[in-house]
């Protein structure tokens, strides 16, 4: 029983810090955000994150800065934007309501034998181009970022677990710099 509730521990305590990316140390981004511990926000380029501090321009300033990662809550990296994705919603959701409208300007016109149905398609055209512009816009308008270095994770960087296959067992270790 000891043995089995030894096993369940360690697997509690492995599988987040096996699904933990490797540390950020000496990494770098080009466009990206730095929160601090006070909740302010610095839109940085050229960010790179060192041992203990994290070194950026902010932007329409050439002064090199540095902030401590002590007062670092989190840095994110700038992905892009979600102005294709609003684009192509936009269009498919403007050439449905464009449809629909089309539909109601359905007219039928009988010549002879002959029934003839039509429909107008500038609805279809003109509400797809406007769904497919205001799609874009506000996709355009939300941003994309990846979580760099979170504070809350910064422990597991001096996480260690490891196989020993001499003693068949598993080593967790953890340093302490001081």
């Amino acid at each position: 029983m000891k043995s089995i509730i030894t096993v369940l521990l360690v697997c509690f305590i492995a599988i987040p810090v096996l699904s933990q990316e490797p540390a950020a140390e000496n990494k770098a981004i080009s466009n990206g955000r730095i929160i601090t511990t006070d909740s302010k926000m610095i839109n940085g380029q050229y960010l790179v994150i060192g041992k203990d501090s994290v070194e950026f321009y902010e932007k329409g300033n050439p002064a090199l800065f540095a902030i401590p990662l002590s007062q670092v809550d989190q840095i994110q990296e700038f992905k892009g934007n979600w102005g294709n994705t609003g684009m192509w919603i936009g269009c498919l959701v403007g050439c449905g309501i464009g449809v629909a409208v089309a539909l109601g300007t359905e007219e039928t016109t009988t010549t002879g034998y002959f029934q003839e149905t039509t429909i107008q398609t500038w609805p279809i055209y003109l509400i797809g181009l406007g769904g497919t512009l205001v799609g874009y816009l506000i996709g355009r308008s939300a941003e994309d970022y990846d979580t760099v270095y979170s504070r809350s994770t910064s422990f597991l960087k001096n996480l260690d677990i490891y196989m020993d296959k001499e003693f068949n067992s598993v080593h967790l270790a953890y340093k302490i710099k001081f």
